[in-house]
């Protein structure tokens, strides 16, 4: 009796416990299948799904997919006062705009409230909702504190620019143009007392353009020559002026418009004004070729993450110019002297000079017959003397032994020493001395040394 008792309170217990799990499982919300409506009148309404399998952080992904949601549903009107008016006709900005405000919305909204959250095993979804005044109160009045915030950078921009700072100047006024990026679809004026007569964006953006635009290249007679294939280039140094000052700590972009001269793609000038272009490489195409020099604002802010992102859209506004300098490449100018004796006495005909020319007849090189105008200076002396064997040959065959030594020096407009190099181990025998000295120019043996130094030689004026 009392085991069926027993059997029959776990019978009840088991009914009870089914009827209540079943009465307190959770149902799916309405607002997991659509958007609630009756309250987008008054809120923003952001829902956000993250799948529990594919991210571990599947709450915080949710919870910004919900702000992006919500964010979507706070409408960007172009205002006809506004900066971006201009503009709007062009399709493809004004979806890359939409897509800023929108990240930018997403980044800056404030005030939003989480009203629901559902989960199942699968799938974490969240409700988040804005009241639309409390929205627009807080965005007014962020409003007003960035215009202040950008009034006072234009401001202090003007400071630096009375000091010949334009560096720090420009960069101000980019900054300035940055901190709006939310507000260019909207009317903003400025206090034109505070800001120096700038009463708009359009204004701000007018006075980088004019800014840059001041900058020029200080001119020169004669363009900038170079060489082809040199080992080492000196930086040209070019002056750049900004209303006629010395432009210091300013960047620029370096192209060429050629492919046969490669230089480095940036430079910045100096305290002096002057901004070294560095050559890395030129080819032997003899002809003259321009250097575009454009101011780099993108390398000019790019130690401020938050306004280089804004780099792209200010160029919608505004023109880079484009600076350019002349630059011509000339062969290698080379002076060559030649010494040539034999046994002390000059030969009648210049056997080593002729070899040396013929090396460096070449279109990247041009002889010269004034050493002031070279580049290069080939120093040639050869003489011809008995040697040490030549008196067992006389006493044997009657025979006189030569040896010929060859000095090859090269040097700079500097008169540095390059390359200095002794030639020996070539000789020539006959029944006189002077005869044996003729017959060592003759031998074959003069023309492999030869050469051999003279590439050597030719590698400290050409690097291919």
């Amino acid at each position: 009796m009392r085991l069926n008792f027993f059997f029959f309170f776990l019978l009840v217990f088991n009914v009870g416990f089914a009827q209540k799990h079943r009465t307190t499982e959770i149902k799916v919300p309405h607002w997991v299948h659509s958007k609630p409506v009756g309250e987008s009148s008054t809120k923003y309404i952001g829902i956000g799904v993250a799948d529990k399998n594919k991210n571990s952080d599947y709450q915080l992904e949710a919870k910004k997919n919900a702000l992006y949601d919500l964010a979507s549903e706070i409408k960007v009107d172009i205002s006809t006062n506004s900066i971006l008016y201009t503009v709007q006709n062009n399709n493809q900005f004004s979806q890359t705009f939409n897509s800023l405000i929108q990240l930018n919305n997403t980044d800056n909204i404030e005030g939003y409230n989480l009203v629901d959250v559902y989960e199942n095993d699968k799938q974490y979804w969240v409700y988040y909702e804005l009241d639309k005044a409390d929205y627009q109160n807080r965005k007014a009045q962020k409003k007003q504190f960035i215009i202040s915030k950008a009034s006072n950078l234009i401001s202090l921009s003007f400071d630096d620019e009375q000091n010949k700072n334009v560096s720090a100047s420009l960069r101000k006024r980019i900054q300035a143009f940055s901190v709006l990026n939310p507000y260019l679809n909207e009317e903003i004026i400025f206090d034109p007392e505070q800001t120096k007569n700038i009463k708009s964006v359009s204004d701000l953006t007018n006075l980088i353009q004019l800014q840059l635009q001041s900058i020029t290249i200080v001119p020169v007679q004669n363009p900038f020559v170079i060489k082809p294939y040199q080992p080492i280039y000196a930086p040209i140094n070019i002056a750049i002026t900004y209303k006629n000052s010395a432009l210091t700590d300013f960047p620029f972009q370096l192209l060429s418009d050629t492919d046969n001269i490669v230089l480095e793609e940036s430079a910045v000038t100096n305290s002096s004004g002057n901004l070294p272009i560095k050559i890395n490489y030129v080819e032997s195409v003899f002809q003259t070729n321009y250097i575009a020099v454009i101011p780099d604002i993108k390398k000019l802010m790019e130690n401020d993450s938050s306004t280089y992102r804004s780099i792209a859209l200010l160029k919608q506004f505004i023109q880079t110019p484009t600076l350019t300098t002349e630059i011509k490449t000339d062969p290698i100018n080379i002076f060559i002297s030649s010494t040539e004796l034999n046994f002390d006495k000059p030969v009648l005909q210049k056997v080593i000079v002729n070899i040396v020319q013929q090396k460096f007849a070449s279109k990247e090189f041009n002889t010269v017959g004034d050493p002031q105008s070279a580049d290069y200076s080939i120093n040639i002396s050869s003489n011809t003397a008995a040697d040490s064997g030549s008196d067992i040959l006389k006493q044997n065959y009657n025979l006189n032994l030569a040896a010929l030594t060859i000095n090859l020096v090269l040097k700079n407009t500097a008169n540095e020493t390059l390359y200095s190099n002794q030639l020996s181990d070539i000789y020539g025998y006959a029944n006189s001395s002077e005869a044996a000295g003729v017959n060592a120019y003759a031998n074959p043996k003069l023309t492999s040394k030869l050469n051999e130094g003279l590439f050597f030689l030719k590698r400290k004026m050409v690097h291919y």
